[in-house]
C-alpha cells in the first residue's frame, strides 16, 4: 500500500487560530482602558480579551501536536481511515 506523506488539516486549523487570536486580542485592548460602547451589556467582562486569549492557546496547542514530522496523532489515524485508498483483502 503506498502511504503519502502530507500536512494534517489540523496543522492548518492551528495556523488559522494561532493568526486569528492575536488578532482579536490586539483589536479588543483599547475596549479595556476606556468605555467606547457604553449600552454593551456585560461590556466590563471584556469577552474580546477572553476569545483572543483562548484561541491563541488554541492554535499554540493544534500546531505543537501536529507540527510535520511528529507521529500521528489520534486525530490523524482517524482522518486515515475515511480517506479513500486501497482495500487490503
Amino acid at each position: 500500500m503506498h502511504e503519502e506523506e502530507g500536512f494534517s488539516i489540523w496543522f492548518f486549523v492551528g495556523i488559522m487560530l494561532a493568526i486569528y487570536g492575536p488578532i482579536v486580542l490586539i483589536a479588543n485592548i483599547p475596549g479595556i482602558s476606556t468605555s467606547q460602547n457604553p449600552h454593551v451589556v456585560l461590556e466590563e467582562l471584556h469577552a474580546g480579551i477572553w476569545w483572543g486569549i483562548l484561541l491563541t492557546i488554541l492554535g499554540a496547542l493544534f500546531l505543537y501536536l501536529h507540527w510535520p514530522g511528529k507521529e500521528t496523532s489520534v486525530l490523524d489515524e482517524k482522518d486515515q481511515d475515511i480517506l479513500p485508498g486501497e482495500i487490503e483483502e
